[in-house]
């Protein structure tokens, strides 16, 4: 009698969409969103108090504002952990970062520019 495979329990699609739910999850737990809230509100009441700003424009204009930056994260997050890959204290990140070759301008090589979007 030979041993019949079991089918997988989901599609390959099914499991990239259960891998990117998880690591979002992840990721935003990483993020401190009572802060970014506050701030918000505190940006918002700023805002409020400038003189020439409409008042059923100010949370608008606070939102547009909130969003230009958080649209540059991204960007700068990937930067951030470039960078910050040849920390010492993780031992996989100090064996993957022992085992590259060294190249001129490559993150993590201290002749390298740490470069911000801004």
């Amino acid at each position: 009698m030979t041993a019949r495979p079991n089918p997988p329990l989901l599609t390959p699609a099914q499991a990239a969409d259960l891998l990117e739910h998880v690591l979002f999850e992840q990721i935003l737990e990483c993020l401190d969103l009572d802060a970014i809230y506050r701030l918000e509100q505190s940006l918002t009441m700023l805002v409020g108090e400038l003189e020439g700003v409409p008042e059923d424009k100010v949370a608008d204009t606070t939102k547009a504002m909130l969003d230009r930056v958080l649209v540059r994260l991204p960007d700068n997050l990937r930067t951030y952990l470039n960078a910050a890959s040849w920390i010492p204290g993780c031992v996989l990140c100090e064996d993957e970062h022992d085992s590259e070759p060294r190249r001129p301008g490559k993150a993590g090589d201290p002749r390298a520019p740490i470069r911000f979007n801004s």
